[in-house]
């Protein structure tokens, strides 16, 4: 008895071994699954923490852009101003140009008259309408 005992003890030892075996195998199996997910979830963390560092980069940046910005517009609304009074300037120096033509042609036709009264006598005692003969 003691012969078959230990028989079935060593068949049910070898049974548990290919149990632990097959177990083994699974848990190779599944650990060689999980290697590449592994790798590619390590990548894409290092991606993710490499996206972080250049928001982080650019969040630093962010201030110095906004400030800029403020700056620039400034400097926008200055020119603007600048623009509509220099705009006034030369509306007001084109009505002046307008006058000065004006006086031109007025200043033509006095230069003129004159030019037709030389050579003409000059009563200072006659009537106006003598003037126009």
């Amino acid at each position: 008895m003691d012969i078959n005992q230990l028989q079935a003890d060593l068949a049910a030892a070898v049974r548990g071994n290919d149990i632990l075996k097959c177990k083994v195998q699974i848990a190779l199996d599944a650990l060689s699954c999980a290697t590449p997910k592994l790798k590619y979830l390590e990548l894409q963390l290092t991606n993710n923490l490499q996206e972080c560092m250049k928001l982080g980069v650019v969040k630093g940046i962010l201030p110095k852009v906004f400030q800029e910005r403020d700056f620039m517009w400034e400097e926008v609304k200055s020119y603007s101003e600048m623009n509509m009074l220099l705009n006034y300037e030369i509306n007001m120096l084109k009505k002046k140009v307008d006058t000065l033509d004006e006086d031109i042609l007025m200043k033509e036709v006095q230069i003129t008259i004159l030019k037709d009264w030389i050579g003409k006598p000059f009563d200072l005692l006659a009537s106006p309408d003598s003037l126009l003969e």
